[in-house]
């Protein structure tokens, strides 16, 4: 052989790459572990564990697919992700969504994971069962189910409402019983419950009703001291609240006189604007307290009618405790007028002010441009 051909044998050999040390990616083996978890009603989280065989095989990326209401159909939820866990936002409150990942690389797609589901939370169900016994001639006790589904999350709290408003809007536990107290004697009441969770609140159970016991039965006399309880806490809840109100109208038209000082007429309109929409808001924030207040006025005025006939049809009953139920129920009606002309009263002297402030700035705008 000649000295030529041996140096190409030699050339040509060490170009070649022996079999045992080549290598291509295969199809990685498919994700384990897939769990889809509940969040809040709009957000569910997945987390899975890689191929194992992930580093072999290379894999860069995994396809998830999602399944919307679990009736057996998937589509392409998130077509390349590096990430071993996902957020899966902007769902449907009470829907089951299931879910499926594959592995990737180079050479193609694995098999699916386990397929996994959950279901968003939602409002509970209805709590049922609702019965109310009498306890004593001013009490009502209230007894119920927990809901059947309770969405997914646990119960907050309940709400209550006698004969149409609410008297407790949250409980903040989850007893399932409450005792009604400071009622009347021998009237009837009608109770409806509601659930709360962090979604919000289920719709309301069965309506149930009861009528406090009779007072009188052993010859005792009708309870007018009761009502005169219960309007007197009503008078102090009412106040509480006005006063509320007016301390923020007030301190909003303080600021807004305050600000009006030394403004030109441009910034004079655009705080004038801007204490309407405060004022506004105000209105808005104690609209409905005040209109339930104003029911349970109209339904305070009917149970007083209502007592005073007792008592007086009560032979048992104490003459001087009658006439102290009279100037109850008046000194009730007299305080609620009163404080309500206080207030009107305050609005027109702030309102004066604030027009006053206004003018004078108008003037001295005038006097500055003279």
């Amino acid at each position: 052989m000649t000295t030529t051909g041996i140096i190409l044998i030699l050339l040509v050999s060490s170009l070649v790459i022996p079999l045992e040390y080549s290598h291509a990616d295969t199809t990685p083996l498919s994700p384990t572990n897939l769990k889809a978890q509940a969040i809040s009603s709009s957000q569910l989280s997945l987390t899975w564990n890689a191929p194992v065989n992930a580093t072999q095989s290379n894999v860069n990326g995994y396809k998830i697919e999602t399944d919307v209401g679990c009736i057996g159909f998937f589509t392409v939820l998130v077509a390349n992700t590096t990430a071993t866990s996902y957020s899966n936002n902007n769902l449907v409150s009470g829907l089951c969504y299931g879910y499926r990942v594959f592995a990737l690389n180079s050479a193609g797609t694995s098999s699916s994971s386990n397929v996994s589901s959950a279901t968003t939370f939602s409002i509970p169900s209805a709590p049922t069962g609702l019965i109310v016994t009498p306890v004593s001639s001013s009490a009502l006790k209230l007894s119920w189910n927990v809901p059947a589904d309770n969405g997914g999350t646990q119960i907050t709290g309940y709400q209550i409402q006698r004969n149409g408003t609410v008297i407790v809007t949250n409980t903040g536990n989850n007893r399932t019983s409450f005792t009604d107290n400071n009622l009347l004697a021998l009237h009837q009441q009608t109770y409806r419950i509601a659930a709360w969770n962090i979604v919000g609140l289920s719709i309301f159970s069965n309506n149930a009703t009861a009528k406090t016991e009779n007072q009188t039965g052993n010859g005792s006399p009708t309870d007018t001291g009761n009502l005169g309880h219960a309007i007197s806490d009503f008078v102090h809840k009412r106040n509480e609240l006005l006063k509320k109100q007016r301390d923020e109208v007030l301190k909003v038209m303080k600021d807004c006189t305050e600000k009006m000082r030394n403004t030109n007429s441009t910034q004079r309109k655009q705080i004038q604007e801007d204490c309407k929409i405060q004022l506004n808001a105000i209105k808005e924030k104690y609209k409905d307290s005040i209109k339930q207040f104003k029911n349970e006025f109209k339904n305070f005025r009917e149970t007083a009618k209502s007592t005073l006939n007792e008592a007086k049809k009560d032979k048992a009953a104490d003459k001087n405790d009658i006439k102290e139920f009279k100037k109850d129920v008046k000194s009730f009606e007299k305080d609620g007028k009163k404080q309500e002309k206080e207030f009107k009263k305050e609005l027109k002297s702030a309102n004066k002010n604030l027009k006053k402030e206004n003018k004078n700035q108008k003037g001295k705008n005038h006097d500055n441009e003279d």
